[in-house]
């Protein structure tokens, strides 16, 4: 009779791992003032990190395994980032890995984290436009790039991350009637991969609204 109960008990406990009950893996936890200004480029301007807050959220790696990860945004996008990654958890959607540019696993991969071969989840990220000198909206905590290395930026024979390819049937890849896309637009994001005349950003996300149209004015003319 205890051998039976033994034999119950252990199934019970395995149906609750493989329900998602296993310990979340904390990917980061850095504290607002570490992932908002530390390890920064020297021209990076303060007013418009004042305007930044650190999002935790969560998410299913390709592990199979529940994850703890930040992501750095403007604070009028908190919201639309929370709402976001519960569908991005709700549906399993598999993300490498969300961790701020400031924290010391990203400042590895380069100066100041700024590298083009990651297969990171980011959003605010000091730095101007691919090929450009005008600050990115990425430099505003405006934009969120995911899983760059499944959601390449593709423009004529210039690909980054550097040997990424874009396959619609591969897990982690971002396609038009996927419902992270879908809740994306819903809440009035624009997506890189809708993009037309010879670029397409697939892992790209971006929002620009009535409260930060004429902010945004203040740092770059479009």
């Amino acid at each position: 009779m205890i051998g039976q109960f033994r034999i119950v008990l252990t199934i019970i406990l395995a149906f609750f791992l493989l329900a998602g009950c296993a310990p979340t893996i904390v990917d980061s936890n850095l504290q607002p003032q570490q992932a908002i200004y530390e390890n920064q480029p020297p021209d990076v301007m303060s007013d418009i990190q004042k305007e930044l807050v650190t999002v935790t959220v969560q998410y299913y790696g390709f592990d199979g395994v529940r994850h703890q990860g930040q992501v750095v945004i403007h604070k009028e996008l908190e919201q639309d980032i929370k709402k976001i990654f519960n569908v991005i958890l709700e549906n399993r959607f598999p993300v490498e890995s969300v961790i701020p540019i400031a924290h010391p696993t990203i400042q590895k991969k380069g100066p100041y984290g700024l590298s083009s071969d990651t297969n990171n989840t980011s959003a605010y990220v000091w730095r101007p436009i691919v090929k450009s000198h005008k600050l990115s909206l990425h430099a505003l905590g405006l934009a969120i790039d995911i899983n760059p290395r499944l959601n390449p930026y593709i423009k004529g024979s210039l690909v980054l991350p550097p040997n990424a390819s874009y396959n619609p049937l591969k897990s982690g890849t971002l396609v038009s009637n996927s419902p992270v896309v879908q809740e994306f637009k819903r809440l009035g994001w624009e997506w890189g991969g809708d993009w037309k005349q010879g670029t397409m950003d697939y892992m790209h996300f971006q929002k620009i609204d009535k409260k930060t149209e004429a902010w945004i004015q203040t740092y770059r003319n479009d």
